[in-house]
Order: C-alpha cells, then structure tokens, then sequence
C-alpha cells in the first residue's frame, strides 16, 4: 500500500514535536526523512492511541490505520520531510 497522507496544517508534526523523549512520534522529523519498522510501528500505533481523543484528529486515525496495515503485511513506514 502506497498512500500519501499529506499534514498541510502540521497538526500531526506538532504533535510529534511535543511527545515525551523517548517516543516514536518524536522520531519523525519535519525536515528529514523516517522510516518504522514492523516492531516499532507496534509502539507507535499504542502512541497514536494513547492521545486524548481530541487530538486524535484524521490524520493521526489514518497515520494508525497505515502502521496498523504495514504490521500486517511485515512491511514499514516511511515519513518523507521537506
């Protein structure tokens, strides 16, 4: 599955630039490129879930979906920076 998800607001950046040390989220770069593997997308995906539910906005809900599918198919995750 090759899908783009594009975070024009950067509502999902912010999010990743404000999670705790440590976290997956705070992984992916605004400028730069990141990759999840399989094992990795597992915590990420608890991550994504565990946001108040506010937060949990669709591209974070797509974002899940996405890493909950490459868990399936033994695949990754790939966050393309600018």
């Amino acid at each position: 599955m090759a899908k783009t998800l594009d975070d024009r607001k950067g509502t999902f950046l912010t999010l990743c630039e404000e999670a705790p040390a440590g976290s997956l989220m705070r992984c992916v770069q605004r400028r730069g490129d990141t990759m999840l593997n399989e094992i990795q997308l597992v915590q990420f995906v608890e991550e994504l879930n565990g946001l108040p539910l506010e937060k949990r906005n669709s591209t974070v809900r797509k974002l899940a979906a996405a890493a909950e599918f490459a868990i399936a198919s033994y695949g990754y995750l790939y966050f393309v920076g600018t």
